[in-house]
């Protein structure tokens, strides 16, 4: 299946922006459902594409993770998601700050891996 490039490009947003649209409706079960695998089809698909584009792969070279590298590629979606939906259900001033604090580390993740996977590997 052939898609425009603005089409291809674009899509995973489109899913998360969909999920957002639910999610401002009444909470019931099959809309949480719904919202809930928009939002993972976007993850799967933005992880999916940094996956193949990345410049910088390397061999398995004995480095040890800490955690497994399929959890450390999802976690800045599992912040948001987590930031997010507890911003909708609370009303407390202090856990709204906490989930905004997962958003802006989500972010930050997202965007330090994007500049590190974009550039080609540096020996020195």
């Amino acid at each position: 299946m052939f898609l425009p490039k603005v089409v291809y490009e674009n899509l995973p947003y489109v899913y998360f922006i969909f999920s957002g649209f639910l999610l401002t409706f009444e909470m019931t079960w099959p809309i949480l459902f719904s919202a809930s695998l928009f939002y993972s089809a976007g993850c799967i698909t933005l992880v999916s594409r940094s996956a193949h584009r990345r410049l910088d792969r390397q061999k398995n070279l004995g480095i040890k993770h800490k955690i497994p590298e399929l959890l450390y590629e999802y976690l800045p979606y599992i912040y948001s998601a987590i930031g997010i939906f507890t911003i909708m259900i609370t009303k407390n001033a202090l856990f709204q700050f906490c989930a905004f604090t997962l958003l802006v580390l989500a972010v930050r993740n997202l965007l330090c891996r994007h500049k590190n996977r974009t550039s080609a590997v540096k020996h020195f």
